[in-house]
């Protein structure tokens, strides 16, 4: 389906087959093989290739780069057992929630994201972006054999059937050995067999990483009801951003624990509430002063500021430039 200057895709969430029958429909010029799919037209490439490791066991390479935005729905499924783990090589990928969008990008903390198939999510592919990306899915059977030392952490990590995410960032082994899988996807002989042993290793890192940032407490999981939850207050923080908001207050008008509302915030924004609180109100400030039509007393004393040279200081850390320096000449 197209809409304007984009292309949307939906399907239910499960096997990475699905994506090659929908890409099949959606692309009809491009080449569909068992294991993969291959289209160039132009400046335009989508290139997937499916590794089954095992039954129920896929690693999946993506290489995507198109003129047109591409908008994936993934609708939720009825697979509890069922999840997928995505890392994110090169380019930027937004993933929505509800309408919250954050950008899974390359080298941060949103590189690698597990879920369930019980978490909806829309993932935009911006046009012109070159995008490379390694995504496993896998069900507890499908790993039992090779790998059973992850299922008490899969089964730790979703201790029961709700939808649930979580995000985290790549280490420079773990991309060293993305690197590799993208090199070998490119040989002639023996491609299959490094492209799936390297997979399995590339794997195993990956859970033995989660295990020990879990194990730490620096991995943490948010429920689709913490997301809303923290949709809401995100939008209760720019709603106020004239009054001075404390953690207790937002904690308690949310009914939840100032410690969760921490972690959680965190997890998802990947900064704290006062950040994005003093973020938001001098891009709110950035926004009043290139209007031209307020002074620096005024869009400081509506951010909240009784005191001009506070509001400025603050505003120059921020923003890096003076707000007098903001304001159009007339």
């Amino acid at each position: 389906m197209e809409h304007h200057d984009q292309q949307i895709i939906c399907l239910q969430e499960g096997s990475g087959y699905k994506y090659l029958d929908i890409l099949e429909e959606s692309y009809p010029k491009g080449k569909r093989t068992e294991n993969g799919f291959d289209y160039e037209l132009g400046n335009d490439l989508i290139k997937i290739d499916i590794s089954p490791i095992s039954k129920d066991f896929e690693l999946i390479l993506l290489q995507l780069q198109l003129q047109k935005s591409l908008l994936v729905k993934r609708l939720p499924d009825d697979q509890t057992d069922y999840f997928h783990l995505t890392l994110i090589k090169e380019g930027q990928v937004t993933r929505q929630y509800q309408n919250e969008q954050k950008n899974a990008e390359a080298g941060t903390s949103m590189g690698l994201f597990l879920h369930n198939g019980l978490f909806p999510l829309d993932s935009h592919y911006p046009s012109r972006v070159g995008i490379r990306s390694v995504s496993f899915k896998f069900s507890l059977s499908g790993i039992s054999s090779l790998i059973p030392e992850a299922i008490p952490l899969l089964q730790s990590l979703f201790p029961d059937d709700e939808p649930k995410g979580y995000h985290t960032q790549v280490s420079a082994e773990l991309e060293k050995l993305m690197d590799d899988l993208f090199f070998y996807e490119t040989l002639d002989f023996g491609r299959q067999a490094l492209v799936t042993s390297d997979g399995l290793k590339l794997y195993t890192l990956l859970m033995s990483s989660l295990k020990n940032q879990l194990d730490k407490e620096n991995l943490h999981g948010l429920h689709i009801d913490d997301y809303k939850r923290l949709l809401e207050v995100k939008q209760f923080i720019l709603d106020h951003l004239n009054q001075k908001v404390s953690m207790d207050e937002i904690a308690n008008k949310f009914g939840v624990s100032g410690s969760k509302l921490k972690r959680d915030f965190k997890a998802l924004f990947d900064c704290n509430v006062g950040e994005f609180y003093t973020h938001a109100k001098m891009d709110e400030a950035y926004r009043r002063l290139k209007s031209g039509k307020y002074t620096v007393t005024e869009v400081g004393y509506d951010m909240g500021y009784q005191n001009a040279s506070k509001f400025s200081t603050m505003f120059k850390k921020v923003k890096g430039i003076n707000p007098k320096d903001v304001i159009p000449l007339q």
